[in-house]
Parts: structure tokens; C-alpha cells; sequence
């Protein structure tokens, strides 16, 4: 009797697994990536899971409105940000500002031929720890200081 119970109680997961993980078909009239991504941008309205064209995390800067991008190699602990709609030789620096608490600390990061880059294990501990740490980045050229907030986001390799 008690190895009969048993063996429903480890066959009981293993069917609601089964039934919960049945594959779904993708609906009828869905947008292609291209179409959502460009219906995504004429609005400006950059989720999560937008793609920007290096591969990386869209980011729309105020006051001026103008995007950015960001990617992350976790393995190297490499952050780039691409900054293709600034005029380059304008660009007076590129920094994220992280507050934690009444502590604020800010991450220079380089111009290099690829982009604006920072090695550091720090920054993106700091921008995975979700609402504990208010991460910026932050852009200064002739025009002024262009900032948006990074969000934590899903965990993925770009």
C-alpha cells in the first residue's frame, strides 16, 4: 500500500510536466521580426526584447530623444555602448552612474574603434540587481548630457 502511494506521488509531477509542456503553434497572423521591430521604433517604443542593429539593447536618451545602444559579453565582463547617432568627434564622454543607497559611483567608459567600452564585473552586477541599484548611462557632447536608465533585464549573451 505505502509503495503504491509512492509511486503515484512521483508519477504525479512527471504527468502535470508533461501536459504543461505541450509545444504551441505560433498565431496565424503574426508580424515578422523586421515588422515588429520597425513598428517598434517609428513610435519609439523600445522594449526589453528590442534588437538594436549591433545586436544589443536599444536605449532611448532624453532630453533629445536620440537611441544608443548596449551589449554585454558576461564572459568577458565587456560592456559596449554604440552611440552611431552622435557625431563622434563631438563626444566629450560616456559614463553609467550607478546609485546604491546615498552611495553613487560612476564607470567611465572608452572610445574605442568598436565603440564606448568598459571592463567590469562590478557594473554588470550592478545593472542585473534590479530595483537595489539605479544604474544611468550617461553621454556628454557640444549639445549637453543626453541619460537614460538601464533596467535589468532578461539574462542573455549578445
Amino acid at each position: 500500500m505505502k509503495n503504491a502511494f509512492a509511486i503515484k506521488c512521483m508519477l504525479l509531477p512527471l504527468t502535470i510536466v508533461a501536459i504543461g509542456c505541450q509545444p504551441t503553434a505560433p498565431p496565424a497572423n503574426s508580424s515578422t521580426s523586421t515588422e515588429v521591430e520597425a513598428d517598434a521604433h517609428a513610435g519609439h517604443n523600445h522594449g526589453h526584447d528590442d534588437v538594436g542593429p549591433h545586436g544589443g539593447h536599444l536605449l532611448h536618451l532624453e532630453p533629445s530623444g536620440v537611441h544608443a545602444e548596449w551589449t554585454h559579453d558576461d564572459d568577458a565582463k565587456l560592456i559596449t555602448v554604440h552611440l552611431d547617432d552622435f557625431d563622434a568627434a563631438k563626444i566629450t564622454s560616456a559614463k553609467f552612474v550607478v546609485k546604491i543607497g546615498d552611495v553613487t559611483e560612476e564607470f567611465p567608459l572608452t572610445g574605442t574603434d568598436t565603440g564606448w567600452t568598459i571592463t567590469s564585473e562590478e557594473l554588470l552586477t550592478h545593472i542585473n540587481m534590479g530595483d537595489a541599484a539605479q544604474v544611468k548611462f550617461v553621454v556628454s557632447d557640444d549639445a549637453g548630457e543626453q541619460s537614460t536608465k538601464i533596467e535589468a533585464h532578461e539574462h542573455h549573451h549578445h
